[in-house]
């Protein structure tokens, strides 16, 4: 018997029939409450295990990017600090755009090395 196109596309389809009726009376069986609650005692463990796990990884994040921000803003306070108190033309709105141009020009100066 040869494996024509035709024979093929039935093959396909039967099968394809075969795993969506399979996969409707999987999703049917796992609807019960019965299994539904099977379900749930058996993934309640491993997922309270893998938050017990990752918690400290994500803490430990969570205070490195508060200790960052901070650094951050006491970078930008003093520099905004020095450049209005130290600027010729005073403070206000040019002493900001001094003070973000000298940022700009330690940022290049340290990229650039």
């Amino acid at each position: 018997m040869s494996d024509t196109p035709h024979d093929r596309d039935r093959y396909t389809e039967a099968a394809s029939d075969m795993a969506t009726h399979i996969g409707d009376k999987v999703f049917a069986m796992l609807r019960t409450s019965e299994n539904q609650q099977k379900l749930q005692s058996l993934l309640d463990p491993i997922v309270s295990h893998i938050i017990s796990r990752v918690f400290p990884y994500i803490l430990l994040s969570a205070i490195l990017f508060l200790i960052l921000f901070i650094l951050t803003i006491g970078t930008f306070y003093m520099v905004m600090r020095t450049t209005t108190f130290n600027s010729p033309m005073g403070g206000g709105v040019a002493a900001a755009a001094t003070a973000v141009s000298a940022a700009a020009k330690i940022l290049n100066d340290a990229i650039s090395e």
